[in-house]
């Protein structure tokens, strides 16, 4: 085992476990007790919701790390290295720490098996404890009931915008899935909900749990003008002034502000805050580059809600040249609802195929997809390479080109340009 390297690890840890997803807390919990991690004694921010889960951690670290607090952050999947999930201060961890953790989690388990993201978490939980982290940041990979970062208690917990994703595991209304993100609550301690507006059942579940509801619009508010906030923090603690980094929702900054305030119990320095979200950007979330003259936009928008928040900031932000698309997507995502919403902003799109994953949706369909909204482009390849020479090859100096839908899809672009495809 020690001999492994980090890419014959994960290969190992995809073929350990006989489902992908396995939802439950039983076998994680039982090996993250041989390693001492539970109860966890690092102060824990977790993140749940269908959408700005990302921008909430990555908002709370910088913010947190300009106050002076060592952090680590989790995130998932990751968009070009594996080490991009497990942060620790600000750098992504080395394949040597990694590959440390897995050891150490691969002799706790015995003849337990864990999923691929079940052995990720495990991970970043040890590294941040061996590593002295202050506190840990953690986005749920789905749902939050069962998630294996439910395994671990949240000191505050941050509840994003709730929609319908992932079905198949966690219902098919939101009144189902708001109580599967709500279970990250624990008593007495305080739960930021981001959004003003939540099914019943997310409430009932919170009294329930006897968790401390900070509820937007209530406990708390925010108020945006021209790209500034103005969080009026809860307990009668003031107000704070920060900017909306580009690409991210001003709730969800406006969440993580909120939490920032829950964790950091003394004055915070609005200023030092402020200048650490002026320079955040986070990987793939609406972000821009410049590409032979061509503005490119890279968004993780990888379900209807996501993709109809992409499809309004292209809106807002119109350009003088034409704009193209090219989509890839799991197979459990609404195909159809995300075409017609991408139809409202493009003049032509390209399906994208992800090669290697079982779950993808077949680039077939979603050139039908695209086709029955009128935007779909000819293609007899759906290659990365091929989608993006056409895209060069259709569009002019001026336009714009967006690539969009799930991790992989953009992830296999930027490799691309990084001139590793």
């Amino acid at each position: 085992m020690a001999e492994r390297s980090l890419r014959d690890w994960l290969h190992h840890l995809e073929r350990l476990h006989p489902k992908d997803i396995d939802l439950g807390l039983t076998r994680i919990s039982a090996v993250g007790r041989v390693l001492g991690l539970i109860p966890y004694t690092i102060p824990v921010i977790m993140v749940a919701g269908t959408n700005g889960k990302g921008s909430v951690v990555y908002a709370s670290d910088v913010m947190l790390r300009a106050l002076g607090r060592r952090t680590g952050r989790y995130t998932s999947p990751h968009l070009m290295e594996y080490n991009e999930r497990i942060v620790i201060d600000g750098e992504a961890v080395s394949d040597s720490a990694i590959l440390s953790a897995f050891q150490a989690i691969d002799a706790a388990r015995g003849e337990i098996t864990l999923t691929y993201f079940e052995f990720a978490t495990l991970a970043a939980l040890w590294l941040f404890r061996e590593q002295a982290v202050e506190v840990a940041i953690l986005e749920v990979g789905l749902g939050g009931r069962l998630d294996a970062c439910n395994i671990v208690d949240a000191d505050v917990a941050v509840i994003t915008a709730i929609d319908l994703d992932h079905q198949h595991w966690l219902g098919d209304t939101l009144d189902a899935i708001a109580p599967e993100k709500a279970a990250i609550a624990r008593e007495g301690r305080p739960v930021v909900l981001a959004e003003p507006d939540y099914p019943d059942s997310l409430f009932r579940t919170l009294r329930a749990t006897g968790a401390m509801a900070l509820h937007a619009g209530d406990s708390w508010s925010w108020h945006e003008d021209a790209g500034q906030l103005d969080v009026r923090l809860a307990g009668n603690r003031g107000h704070l002034k920060v900017p909306v980094p580009r690409g991210l929702r001003p709730g969800n900054v406006a969440a993580a502000v909120q939490a920032l305030a829950c964790v950091v119990p003394d004055h915070i320095d609005g200023g030092t805050v402020a200048r650490a979200l002026h320079d955040l950007t986070v990987p793939g979330r609406r972000e821009l580059r410049r590409v032979l003259e061509r503005e490119l936009v890279l968004d993780v928008a990888h379900n209807p809600a996501a993709m109809t928040a992409l499809v309004n900031w292209l809106q807002a932000h119109p350009i003088p040249g034409r704009t193209f698309a090219a989509l890839g997507l799991m197979s459990d995502k609404d195909l159809d609802a995300m075409a017609a919403q991408l139809a409202l902003a493009v003049d032509g799109a390209w399906a994208l195929a992800i090669p290697g994953i079982d779950r993808a949706q077949s680039p077939e369909r979603i050139w039908e997809a695209l086709d029955r909204v009128g935007i779909a482009a000819p293609q007899a390849e759906f290659t990365v390479e091929t989608v993006w020479a056409q895209l060069m090859e259709r569009s002019d100096a001026g336009d714009r080109i967006v690539i969009c839908g799930s991790f992989h899809t953009v992830a296999g672009i930027m490799a691309l340009l990084a001139g590793h495809p």
